[in-house]
C-alpha cells in the first residue's frame, strides 16, 4: 500500500511546520532562560543569605540558652562549635549521597 503524492506532500508540509514549530520553542525557550537567570541568581542569593541569617540566629540563640551572652568570648567559641558541626554534618550527608 503506498500513498499518493497528495498524502506525501501533507505529510511533508506537517513535518516542516512541526519542524519550525519545535525550532520556535527552542529558541523562545532559549531566550526565556537568557532573560531570566538574572532574577534566577538573584533569589538564589536572596535565599542562600536569608539561610545564613536564619542558622546564625539559631546559633545565638543556642548558645545564649546554654548561658553564653552574645559578645563574650565563650559565645564566639560556642558558635565556632556550632558551626563546624554543621560543616561535619553536611559532610557526612554529602558522603552519604555519593555512595
Amino acid at each position: 500500500m503506498s500513498l499518493s503524492r497528495e498524502a506525501w506532500a501533507v505529510i511533508r508540509r506537517v513535518h516542516n511546520e512541526l519542524n519550525v514549530a519545535l525550532w520556535a520553542v527552542g529558541v523562545a525557550g532559549m531566550v526565556y532562560l537568557l532573560l531570566h537567570i538574572p532574577e534566577m541568581q538573584d533569589a538564589r542569593a536572596r535565599a542562600d543569605a536569608q539561610l545564613a541569617q536564619q542558622i546564625s540566629n539559631e546559633n545565638k540563640l543556642y548558645c545564649e540558652k546554654w548561658g553564653m551572652p552574645a559578645g563574650t568570648h565563650e559565645h564566639v567559641i560556642c558558635t565556632m562549635d556550632l558551626v563546624r558541626i554543621r560543616q561535619e554534618t553536611e559532610e557526612r550527608i554529602a558522603d552519604a549521597m555519593n555512595f
